[in-house]
């Protein structure tokens, strides 16, 4: 059993992030086929950019079990730990910091 903070998995099957992948649709399906946890889509720390479209599909975690993974990436570190609050205000129960990995 693998264990992140509170949370023990069922497994170590892995869903990482993945821009323009790993959507809501493709993480319930993924869960449903053994993958013990599936973080969403990178999200950026810049919370005006939010109100996109795009964005408001990244922050839909609807139906989805937990632990609910948020990733968020930027560089202000106000920012991002402002993004991190917010996220968890939202649902998210863990949050994956992107350090950089470019997203194509």
């Amino acid at each position: 059993m693998l264990r992140i903070g509170p949370f023990t998995l069922p497994n170590n099957l892995a869903l990482a992030p993945m821009a323009g992948v790993t959507d809501l649709p493709f993480r319930l399906l993924c869960r449903r086929m053994g993958a013990g946890i599936a973080a969403g889509e990178m999200l950026t720390s810049d919370v005006r950019l939010w109100r996109t479209e795009k964005s408001q599909r990244r922050m839909d975690h609807s139906g989805e079990a937990e632990p609910r993974i948020v990733q968020i990436a930027g560089g202000d570190p106000e920012m991002m730990a402002n993004a991190a609050r917010l996220n968890v205000d939202a649902g998210a129960q863990i949050i994956d910091i992107n350090m950089g990995c470019p997203a194509k």
